[in-house]
Order: C-alpha cells, then structure tokens, then sequence
C-alpha cells in the first residue's frame, strides 16, 4: 500500500502535533513554518485534561511533564485578597502549566522522530481543496491531506473562501514569563480581580512564573506599555511588590480574537487550531481543542475510506464541544467586562456553590468522551462507528 502524504501548514502546537500523529500512523508529513525557526514567544500556557490525555495517550507527556508545574487548586480572589471562587484541579479538571517554548519544543522532537521533515522560512500563502498548498512564489506541495494550522489569519482558511469571519474583541491581554517564584505558590494559580482588570498569576516549571494580565481595550492606563505600575498597584494593592517585577519584565500584548467558520474542511483541505476556533482564552482551552481535534482527525483520516469523506464527519463528531467552548469564553470575556460590579460576586458565587455550572462551561476538559467518537481497547479512536 502507497504511503500517504500530509501536508501542513504552521509549525506551532497544532501544526507539530498533527504531524506527530500521521507520522505515528504511518504517513510521510511535511510541516511548513514561516519563520526561520520553530519558536514561541516567550511565555507560559496552561494544558487541560483533554491536551494532557492525548499527549499521554501518543507517550509524549512523560517527557514534557518535568518541564512544568502541576496545579492542585484555582483561587479567584477580589483586589483585597478575599476569595471568591475556588475550584480543585484533579480528575477531568486536572491543568499543568508550561513555558510555551517547552511545549513547542518537545512536540517538534517528536514529529521528527515519527518522520515528519519540518521546513522553516516556507511562506505558506494559500491552498487548494484539490490538496495543495502553495507558497509566496507559487509552489504547489501536494499531498492526500492538507491542514491549515497557520493560527488566526490563516491564509488556508482564507483561500477556501468559507465565509468565515475574524473579529477583534474589546479585550487585551499582557503575557509574561518571570525567572523567579517570588511570588508565586507551587500548586495554585490565583486570579485576582479588579473592575474590568484581571490578574493571573501561577508556576510554570522550575524557577519561572506565568502572569497575565487582561483589561478592557478602553482602560488606556491598563493597556499602556511600559506597564504603568502604579495604575496596577492601585487597582490590585495586594500585589504592589509583584508588579515591580513585572514592570522589568519583557512581555507581549495581544486583543481577544473570535474566528467563525461555517466549515472546517474543503476537499482535502482541514482547518486546525485557531484557524479553525479561535476563540478568547478565558478558559484556556486553545491547546487542548487542538490537540484533541487533531488525535479525533489524526485517526479518522488514516482508516480506509477518502479523505474528503472522513473530513466531513471528523467535523461532525468533534465541532460541538469546540463551539459550545467559543461561546462561553466570549460570555466570560463579557461579564468579566460589563457585567455590574455588584453582580459579579454573586455569579462568582453560583460557579462555587454549584459544580454544575463549570462542569457545563468547561465542556471541553472532558475531551472526546462526549462525542460520537469512541476508544477501541487499545486506546484509538473507532474509526468503524465513523
């Protein structure tokens, strides 16, 4: 039987991950990534349950899990230091934090070690259905899978002309990554609330801190750069000497980005990742969406009928729980940015007295046990109920 070949573009997490998995079942890959190297900018991210069992299910944890910090318990407190919220991180809530760079690195290593040949300074600028990408001089790659993994302007998505739409929302967001744990518990994250602000801060690995901080676009004093630390100090006071470290840190500043796509295929051409749901991450869920999503097409796409037949159900099977997930992260980024601030304690309250709630708003952390998708003994997916 012919080896089939995959063709991916976008060498971050869900473009190596991808590649990993069609190696592993036997594809020959090749992974295109527009920078020179394979790289994160420098800060730290949080992996749920759903990431944390594929990644365990394809052996990979095992070696990225020393290089990150294990959470046992999740505080939302007020700018006095009062707790509002308190959630136990175990079972199918169970989240470690990494640097980024950490993740992306041991990923890369394992997509070479399955076979995958990753290109860097490879300008993917579009793709066809047929089963093509082509790049900034007109190159076509062929291949019997094409994936889209390039992130929130996907120039794939925008070749297949799905009529999807990206929107800006009125949310900015400060990452960090501190070479200290000055400040910082070994196995809690705290987020500390502020009016529209909101501070979070928790281990990542060895030595290092993960601190974001999200305001409203319109809070010119939050958003300003150099971070303006006496605005912060006022806001949060509990964390005033905290934030004489971050102001000597180097940082990065995003908005909150929401891509709506009606479809997640065409042809032979898959979407994955934020190309696919990009979505606010005030549930932290941009990783382990993909890396779920991927493990679900990864073992669709390598049974016996074609691609474009597999594709449309992939799709079917999966999109649910990362669309019921867009959502409530837009309405989280919504109530932590208009809601009144007398209502705010209270529905932080309804979250802690009733499990109910997160379970229904932290669909995604149960990962493809709700889906039509089921698990043969060996832990792979049942292609034959596809």
């Amino acid at each position: 039987m012919t080896k089939r070949h995959a063709e991916i573009a976008g060498g971050g997490i869900g473009g190596l991950a991808l590649g990993m998995m069609l190696g592993r079942h036997g594809w020959s890959v090749r992974i295109h990534e527009r920078s020179p190297e394979i790289r994160e900018i420098g800060a730290g991210i949080s992996l749920r349950n759903n990431c944390i069992a594929v990644l365990e299910h394809y052996d990979v944890f095992p070696r990225l899990e020393p290089l990150g910090s294990k959470l046992r318990m999740e505080l939302s407190v007020d700018r006095h230091g009062q707790v509002m919220q308190r959630r136990q991180l175990s079972g199918h809530f169970r989240t470690h934090v990494f640097p980024r760079q950490s993740v992306v690195d041991i990923l890369a290593q394992s997509a070479r070690e399955a076979g995958a040949e990753i290109v860097t300074a490879s300008h993917i600028t579009g793709a066809e259905p047929s089963g093509a990408l082509i790049d900034a001089n007109g190159r076509r790659y062929g291949g019997d899978l094409v994936v889209g993994a390039d992130g929130i302007r996907s120039k794939v998505r925008m070749a297949l002309r799905l009529s999807a739409r990206l929107s800006e929302r009125g949310t900015q967001v400060n990452r960090y990554l501190i070479p200290t744990r000055s400040f910082t518990s070994d196995d809690t994250m705290f987020e500390h609330w502020s009016e529209g602000r909101r501070v979070g801060i928790m281990p990542s690995g060895p030595g290092q801190t993960f601190v974001y901080l999200v305001m409203p676009r319109r809070d010119r004093a939050a958003c300003a750069l150099p971070l303006d630390t006496r605005s912060w100090q006022r806001s949060h006071p509990t964390l005033a000497d905290a934030f004489e470290i971050i102001a000597r840190s180097d940082g990065t500043q995003y908005p909150y980005n929401v891509v709506e796509c009606p479809r997640w295929s065409a042809g032979r051409v898959a979407l994955i990742g934020d190309a696919a749901h990009g979505m606010p991450p005030t549930l932290g869920q941009g990783a382990g969406l993909t890396m779920m999503n991927s493990h679900a097409l990864a073992e669709i796409v390598s049974g016996p009928r074609p691609v474009e037949e597999a594709l449309a159900d992939w799709e079917q099977m999966v999109r649910f729980i990362s669309d019921r997930t867009r959502r409530w992260a837009i309405r989280y980024d919504q109530f932590t940015r208009h809601w009144p601030l007398a209502l705010r304690p209270l529905v932080m309250w309804a979250f802690d007295r009733f499990p109910i709630l997160n379970e229904r708003m932290r669909i995604a952390d149960q990962g493809l046990a709700l889906t039509p998708v089921r698990l043969d003994k060996r832990g792979r997916l049942d292609t034959r109920a596809a």
